[in-house]
């Protein structure tokens, strides 16, 4: 017995040792260990010499209370341990297990129109995945695959020997449909709801995808989306309003953290909270472009370029009081969006005798000239460092006026008045008509000109570029140095973007006009714009004039230049127009390159582009409901149209457009989507469909007006 004493002491002694040694060397963990082992030890070993001598139940019952004392004692110890002597570290590893990020993806901004026709836009797409673990315990697994697969074809291939591979390789992840709808979704939803499903054997991956309303129209304007890019790790705009304005439209990526439960890692409900006020979406983007001026240059351009099979063609619709584009056309339009152009920026070319009422402008600022200047043309033509500049014609033979030079577009003309203008001033009028750099607007791609010092022009140079040869420059440049001639001096510089907002409606971003500098005086704008009425009245631009209305305007025909020299019978013809005449609101370039007729006079500005003006000059009228006798609300400083841009249009049935006017039914046609073809001129007299049809059953709009 005494031995035996002994050697329980020497076993205490040792762990009694062991714990100071472990508690010195930090290992708190050993050390409380040891010492729990210890007191149960003794505490056992006191216990049952103390019952000894007791009845068994008594013995039994003595022993168990102090094994239970001992029991919690020790586990009162352990979460001293874990919640006071270990608390940061178990505190860190709970988070690990439940606390995490995730984040809130939000859609591209819209690109709109000026009456908030929406042009781009993204919509949600989803992936529809089946966990094969789950799905193929599935009683009515088949008939589910059915009915899944009339909404859209699988995507996997030999779908039930992969499902159950799948299954045996316990893999919890197979895409079935690579894309689907908001309606297919809810399609899918219904099956699921039909057979019961829910748990997580079918579910899908949300992601979004960028829609173009009317891209054949608005592609060179809106761009498009290019690759995904890794820095950024989002797919970012590649070209037009979708690259410049990027930042703007870009959506949110907003990182959140947040408690997830054990069970598949399910977000907690209270942790999905306040959330709404993140603005998750991208900015919108609203352009100057009304969307319905822009399809009626389009459709009349396309008219006349597919009728005069031409190699390009451009045409480009601004307020010349604010710089404000209002449409902007370009063919031929590329299939593979890789090579867009945009012409009206990206193309240069030598504009011909549109480009004459800059030199004009020039040369009476400067006082070079006046309306009693006569100019001696005898011959019809005249020879200047050996080479021989003439007319087309003989209408402007003799001693004429800068009056006849501008309508009856003279070569001889023009280079008469340069002479009257040295160099070092001809350029300085140039730079200040902003044609020696980039106009700045605020839309990728932009050319910049390539255009020469003065100390390098050679003899001809100055002649030659003051009816349009020798100097090439983009559309835009030119209408908007047109623009200051006839808005009363003044270069403004272009812009298409009216305004960025919220998603929220919050302006963060507004475009104004943006007056540069004055280029001439108001009464040399003023006689600018006399001589363009005139020209259409009277001169080459008849064929740009409508009857009851006051139009302004210059006809261009350029030779274009080839290898050795400019080639025969092959033209840039262009037309530039104002309307109203006496104090502009549109102005309008119309240019077609190579131009194809059957008499090579037919191919001049006046024949191709001229009527293609007209045209669309009349449908804008008719849209905006200007009619001859209404024409004066465009004369003062602030325009209102006879019926608002922004009004309510909400309508189940269509009206009588007798009543109200051909603006209304193009408002409506504008509003639904609904095709429209308005013939004649003046007041409406016929419509089909009838008042009353229901304006969900109508797909197209004829509009009859009194000729």
């Amino acid at each position: 017995m005494e031995n035996k004493r002994k050697i329980i002491r020497i076993i205490n002694l040792l762990i009694i040792f062991l714990i100071i040694l472990f508690f010195l060397l930090n290992k708190i963990t050993v050390a409380a260990s040891l010492l729990i082992i210890f007191l149960f030890g003794n505490t056992v070993r006191l216990v049952l010499n103390r019952s000894r001598g007791m009845e068994l139940f008594n013995q039994r019952t003595y022993l168990f209370t102090f094994v239970m004392i001992l029991f919690f004692g020790m586990l009162g110890l352990r979460l001293v341990q874990v919640q006071l002597m270990k608390h940061e570290k178990f505190t860190a590893l709970a988070k690990q297990q439940s606390y995490g990020k995730y984040y809130l993806n939000g859609k591209r901004g819209k690109i709109l129109d000026s009456t908030g026709r929406e042009l781009a836009y993204d919509v949600d797409v989803y992936k529809v995945i089946i966990d094969p673990k789950r799905f193929y315990l599935l009683e009515e697994k088949d008939k589910i695959v059915e009915e899944l697969k009339k909404i859209q074809p699988f995507t996997v291939k030999n779908f039930k020997t992969k499902l159950k591979e799948n299954h045996i390789k316990n893999k919890r992840y197979l895409k079935i449909i690579n894309k689907i709808d908001e309606v297919e979704k809810n399609k899918i939803d219904e099956i699921l709801s039909r057979y019961k499903i829910k748990s997580n054997e079918i579910y899908f991956e949300h992601s979004t995808q960028r829609k173009y309303f009317s891209y054949h129209e608005m592609a060179p304007i809106v761009g498009f989306m290019g690759a995904f890019s890794g820095k950024e790790r989002r797919k970012i705009g590649a070209y037009g309003i979708e690259r410049y304005y990027d930042k703007y439209l870009k959506r949110n990526k907003i990182e959140k953290n947040g408690y997830y439960s054990n069970f598949r890692k399910i977000l907690l409900p209270s942790d999905k909270r306040n959330n709404d006020f993140l603005e998750k979406d991208g900015n919108n983007v609203q352009l100057t472009i009304d969307y319905y001026i822009q399809y009626i240059l389009d459709d009349e351009m396309q008219k006349q370029f597919e009728k005069t099979d031409s190699k390009s063609a451009v045409g480009i619709i601004m307020d010349p009081n604010s710089g404000k584009i209002l449409a902007m056309s370009s063919y031929p339009r590329a299939k593979n969006i890789a090579y867009l152009n945009n012409r009206a920026i990206r193309s240069q070319y030598e504009m011909g005798s549109t480009f004459k009422p800059i030199i004009m402008a020039a040369a009476y600022e400067e006082g070079v000239i006046n309306d009693r200047t006569r100019l001696d043309n005898p011959d019809g033509y005249i020879m200047r460092y050996g080479h021989k500049i003439r007319d087309s014609d003989t209408h402007g033979i003799g001693q004429i006026s800068p009056q006849t030079v501008m309508r009856v577009s003279s070569n001889v003309g023009m280079s008469l008045i340069s002479e009257k203008l040295d160099p070092p001033t001809f350029e300085r009028y140039l730079k200040a008509f902003n044609l020696y750099d980039k106009t700045g607007i605020d839309t990728f791609g932009e050319l910049a000109p390539r255009q020469l010092a003065y100390k390098k022009w050679d003899g001809m140079k100055k002649y030659t570029m003051s009816y349009g040869q020798g100097i090439a420059i983009t559309p835009l440049q030119m209408i908007a140095a047109l623009s200051t001639t006839v808005n009363g001096g003044i270069y403004y510089e272009p812009y298409l973007v009216d305004s960025v907002k919220s998603p929220t409606g919050i302006t963060i971003k507004k475009n104004i006009a943006n007056p540069k500098r004055r280029v001439i005086s108001k009464e040399t704008s003023k006689k600018i714009r006399e001589m363009l009425k005139e020209t259409v009245e009277k001169g080459t631009g008849r064929n740009g004039g409508i009857s009851g209305y006051s139009i302004g305007g210059k006809t261009g025909t350029a030779q274009i230049s080839g290898r050795g020299g400019y080639l025969k019978h092959e033209y840039m013809s262009s037309f530039m127009g104002v309307f109203p005449a006496e104090n502009p609101r549109y102005i309008m370039l119309i240019m077609f390159e190579k131009p194809n007729a059957e008499s090579y006079w037919r191919k001049f500005g006046a024949w191709v582009a001229a009527p293609v003006f007209k045209d669309t000059l009349d449908r804008i009228l008719k849209y905006k409901g200007i009619t001859p006798e209404n024409v004066d609300i465009l004369e003062g400083e602030d325009y209102t149209n006879t019926l608002s841009e922004n009004l309510e249009l909400d309508i189940d049935l269509l009206p009588d457009f007798k009543g109200n006017g051909v603006r209304l039914a193009l408002m409506i046609a504008n509003k639904y989507g609904i095709e429209i073809a308005i013939d004649g001129r003046g007041q409406v007299v016929e419509q089909y469909p009838k008042p009353g049809t229901k304006i969900e059953k109508v797909k197209k709009i004829k509009i009859k007006l009194r000729q």
